[in-house]
């Protein structure tokens, strides 16, 4: 085999080589977005559901501040100190 025919097979091999390569990087790409893309929805999700919570909390310490046990326990709140 001549110098020129050993380039050829050469480059022919790494332009596959290559092909193949870019190919398997465009397939992980895609999964790679596809994950990101569910990640995201699973945050947005945590997200609503954090604010959910922290809505109904609220609602739970109002509701036991006005409840008349931590009335008679605690006193009623002081607006204002008197000078």
């Amino acid at each position: 085999m001549n110098t020129l025919t050993q380039s050829e097979i050469f480059f022919f091999i790494s332009s596959i080589g290559f092909v193949t390569l870019w190919i398997l990087v465009a397939v992980f790409l895609i999964y790679l977005l596809r994950i990101m893309r569910t990640f995201s929805r699973i945050m947005e999700r945590i997200e609503h559901d954090i604010d959910k919570i922290s809505d109904t909390t609220k609602d739970i310490f109002q509701e036991m501040r006005e409840s008349t046990v931590f009335r008679f326990l605690f006193g009623k709140k002081r607006k204002g100190r008197k000078e």
